[in-house]
């Protein structure tokens, strides 16, 4: 028993690690976003529901979270609520909530059913969320004569657009949400196209993404 949690924790921490590798190599921001969504899924085995705060100038000092609309009643609780560290209690899913220079970000995986999360889980968590905000941060900052606020903005709208054409693969390949989106992001990474261009030709023209 003790041997086979060990192996579990080596295999959290390996994938852990090449996701992280992955948002650090990552340029494009919507892509980056899935690349946290997925990997984070895959990580706790739960839906992940990532969201970007995005503070207007002259505006309210507290953030409007992007995408507000369209979330399941229990996702929008778990991203309102205060992370947890708890180890002992079952619970429904768990928030993750790192802060960037840029802007906020955070994310809130819901579990397939309630369960315990190990402290292992919420170390390896935490410091993937940090990557994921260091990642965003560096991914903003490249254009620095844009607004952040608009390029957070076109960045959920893209990602929403990802999230559909991701729907459409799983749906006629009968694939996971993760290998489904990563069909899209090798068809972007071979063809040198935008991840949001290919989801939207897809979204569009129901072609496969090597060729949309």
């Amino acid at each position: 028993m003790l041997e086979e949690l060990n192996e579990a924790a080596r295999e959290r921490r390996a994938a852990a690690a090449k996701v992280s590798r992955e948002l650090a190599g990552e340029q494009d921001l919507p892509a980056l976003l899935g690349v946290a969504q997925h990997g984070l899924g895959a990580l706790f085995n739960g839906e992940c529901t990532v969201q970007l705060g995005v503070r207007s100038e002259g505006g309210p000092d507290d953030p409007e979270w992007l995408p507000s609309e369209g979330l399941k009643d229990e996702v929008v609780v778990g991203l309102a609520g205060p992370p947890s560290h708890d180890v002992v209690s079952e619970r429904s899913g768990i928030l993750l909530e790192p802060h960037s220079a840029n802007g906020v970000c955070r994310a809130w995986v819901q579990f397939t059913v309630p369960r315990r999360v190990s402290v292992e889980e919420l170390i390896v968590g935490d410091l993937f969320a940090q990557a994921f905000a260091i990642a965003v941060d560096r991914v903003v900052s490249m254009d620095g004569a844009a607004k952040t606020e608009v390029q957070l903005r076109k960045a959920v709208d893209a990602h929403r657009v990802i999230g559909q054409a991701t729907g459409v693969m799983m749906e006629r390949h009968r694939l996971s949400a993760a290998l489904a989106f990563e069909l899209l992001r090798v068809a972007s990474q071979t063809r040198n196209v935008k991840l949001r261009e290919i989801a939207e030709r897809v979204v569009r023209t129901g072609q496969e993404p090597d060729v949309a």
